[in-house]
């Protein structure tokens, strides 16, 4: 269950370390929520999620660009090429 508590509770760290072991907590003020607490492993996952879906999310946009190249024919390429030879 989502854990919802005011900005008064900050005071209480030890029930604000428990309530936000296992998902996020909400913290609002004046009935409006206004930053959320995580653990950091909670944290990570989701900062790791996140650049996996930006990679994914610009390979996707390069793709239907054609940006990419073929793996092979871009040795190929290098390899063609007298700057390299």
């Amino acid at each position: 269950m989502t854990a919802i508590v005011p900005i008064t509770e900050l005071r209480n760290t030890s029930k604000i370390l428990d309530l936000s072991e296992n998902e996020p907590l909400f913290i609002t003020k004046n009935g409006f929520g206004v930053r959320v607490i995580m653990n950091i492993e909670m944290f990570d996952r989701i900062k790791e999620y996140m650049l996996d879906y930006e990679l994914a999310e610009s390979l996707r946009r390069s793709e239907k660009d054609g940006g990419n190249v073929d793996g092979f024919d871009f040795i190929k390429e290098l390899k063609d090429d007298p700057v390299f030879r």
